[in-house]
Order: structure tokens, then C-alpha cells, then sequence
């Protein structure tokens, strides 16, 4: 400082930052506590804040941005003291939005493989399927494919079932009708069906189907199984060309019957249904016509209201329950002209 002399005295007068009788004494700066957020030291006549994480400034009292350099990669940063929050972006997690959400993880392709987008996916579906998630059955019927049939679909696949007629995956191939065994004298293909001509005095039918015996035809083959008698008369009664009905051939026609209709038939069961029904004890008779039938049977039962099935094998009588016995159905009826297709 600089001395003023008085009279057996003096007079300092200090400078800056220092104080005291011989300005000696260095003036504590930090005594006013000017380092808001930091730790101060004194100097002459000034001082100097060390500041703590996250301030800056003389005093300590500026907080310093962190999100100056723009950490959140794919979001909004929110800045704090010595530290910053991410809100990140739709699709993006971690602290700084930088990884992606696997939208994958739940397995959301039902149906096919997933390929992982931002805040996305996409499905690639195995064949069959479709849709966003793969969890729609494409219809593979939508094509109408089957030409001459109804179409039902699958995965990826569809099946045809055909009208009378056709076959073939699409059912657009006629069937040869020619080609399998018939009883036709002369036989045309048609698209679909055939035309068949008769063997005069032979067969008869649209399709030559029945048999010429006498007065009466008899199909040929055997239609199919049933497993009542009242099932089988139902059968018989809705044939072609105003149907028939339950076969009841008479012990002088049986021989012919045998050969002509039966060797050319074929039986799933063995057995044929025949309007044969006991009406009491012993007694056994053809329905319509009334002719008893008591010979060649396979034993006996007195029980009412049973019915009758001959065996092929050995063409003996078998007595059955009419409502629970399978069996081949043999109708007939009587010969009606009509020998050839329309």
C-alpha cells in the first residue's frame, strides 16, 4: 500500500485486496460464498470457483447443456444437471435411442417368417397364406378350378369333387364309360356319360343295367348296400327310368336269376336282400306275390316278423333282423321297352 507520514505516526492506504494496519493482511474473497455450485479459492483481490459436474461459469451458477451434442440419435433429449433424458422416437429404445425395437420379438407371422422394420415388421408368408399377419387362409377355390365339380379348399391346396361324368384333379376329364365293363351291344362315349344300345331281348335300361328274365328285369350289378329291408325297398324304388322294387323271384326263375344276374354282380357283403319275410312259425313268403318260400334255409327260428338275406356263396336262406343286417339289394320290376339312351 502507500504511506502517509503524520506526526510520530503514519497512514497506510492499501491496495486492492489487501488490508490491515501495514496492508499486511490478504482480504478473504470467498468469504461472500460466490461459488454457487463449486468450491472457491482465494486469491489477491479475486478468486476462483472449482465448479462441481454439470455447472460452469465464473460462479458456478450456469448449468451446462447437455444436450448439446445432440446424444438422443432418434429422439428429444431433456437436459438436467450433468445428465440428460432421451424420450425416444417410435420404434427406438436405449439410453440414447439408438437401438432398434425388435417388433419381431412376439412372433406376430402366424403363418410365415418375420423381418424386422423401425416401429414395423413384415411378414413373408408361407405359401397358402396371407394377410398382415399371415394368418389368412388364401382361397384356392377363388379360381373356380374345378370344371365340372365342387371345389373345397385347403392350405395351399384345394380338392375337386366331381359330377357324374368326370374325373381328373380339376374334373375336366370325361370318364370312358366305354371303357369298363357294361352290357351294352353298342357303346358311345359321350361328354359326359355314353350312349349304349341294348342287347335286345338281354338287357335293358337306359344304361343296360337291368336284366331280361321272362316278364321281369333284375339289376345288374346288385345296387349297393343298405342295412333294413325297408331301406333296401326304398333303394329299389328310386332307380332310374321310375324305379322298382325289392327283388322277389319265384322258385322257377331263382336258377336263372343265379346265373344271369348274380355271376355278374359284385358283392361287397355276400349276402342279398330279397322281399322274404316270415309271417308266422315256419312260414316264409315273397312279399307281392305270395309265393312261400320254405326250402333250402339255413336253419330255423320261430320268431316273428324276421326277415330273409340269401348267401351268394352257396345261395341258401338266411334268417336275419330286417332293420340290422347288411346286405346287398337285388331289385326288379318289369320290362318297361325302353333298351336304348335317349
Amino acid at each position: 500500500g502507500a504511506c502517509t507520514d503524520g506526526v510520530n505516526s503514519y497512514t497506510c492506504t492499501c491496495t486492492a485486496g489487501w488490508q490491515g494496519t501495514n496492508c499486511d493482511s490478504n482480504i478473504n474473497d470467498c468469504a461472500a460464498n460466490p461459488c454457487v455450485n463449486g468450491a472457491c479459492t482465494d486469491g489477491v483481490n479475486s478468486y476462483t470457483c472449482t465448479c462441481t459436474a454439470g455447472w460452469q461459469g465464473t460462479n458456478c451458477d450456469s448449468n451446462i447443456d447437455d444436450c448439446a451434442a445432440n446424444p438422443c440419435v432418434n429422439g428429444a433429449c431433456t437436459d438436467g444437471v450433468n445428465s440428460y433424458t432421451c424420450t425416444c422416437t417410435a420404434g427406438w429404445q436405449g439410453t440414447n435411442c439408438d437401438s432398434n425395437i425388435d417388433d419381431c420379438a412376439a412372433n406376430p407371422c402366424v403363418n410365415g417368417a418375420c423381418t424386422d422394420g423401425v416401429n414395423s415388421y413384415t411378414c413373408t408368408c408361407t405359401a397358402g397364406w396371407q394377410g398382415t399377419n399371415c394368418d389368412s387362409n388364401i382361397d384356392d377355390c377363388a379360381a373356380n378350378p374345378c370344371v365340372n365339380g365342387a371345389c373345397t379348399d385347403g392350405v395351399n391346396s384345394y380338392t375337386c369333387t366331381c359330377t357324374a361324368g368326370w374325373q381328373g384333379t380339376n374334373c375336366d376329364q370325361d370318364i370312358n364309360e366305354c371303357s369298363a365293363t357294361n352290357n351294352c351291344a353298342v357303346c358311345q362315349n359321350l361328354v359326359p356319360s355314353y350312349f349304349c344300345v341294348c342287347e335286345i331281348s338281354s338287357y335293358e335300361g337306359i344304361l343296360c343295367t337291368w336284366a331280361v328274365i321272362g316278364t321281369t328285369t333284375y339289376r345288374v350289378p346288385a345296387t349297393t348296400t343298405t342295412t333294413s329291408r325297408i331301406a333296401a325297398i326304398a333303394i329299389c324304388a328310386g332307380l332310374d327310368e321310375g324305379g322298382g322294387f325289392l327283388g322277389e323271384p319265384l322258385a322257377a326263375n331263382l336258377p336263372t336269376i343265379l346265373t344271369k344276374v348274380v355271376a355278374r354282380s359284385t358283392f361287397v357283403s355276400g349276402f342279398m336282400w330279397l322281399n322274404v319275410v316270415r309271417q308266422s312259425g315256419s312260414t316264409w313268403v315273397y312279399g307281392a306275390t305270395g309265393t312261400v318260400a320254405t326250402t333250402n334255409f339255413e336253419f330255423e327260428a320261430n320268431v316273428l316278423d324276421n326277415c330273409a338275406v340269401m348267401r351268394v356263396s352257396d345261395f341258401k336262406w338266411i334268417i336275419v333282423s330286417c332293420t340290422s343286417f347288411t346286405a346287398d339289394i337285388l331289385c326288379q320290376r318289369a320290362i318297361t321297352g325302353k333298351v336304348v339312351s335317349p
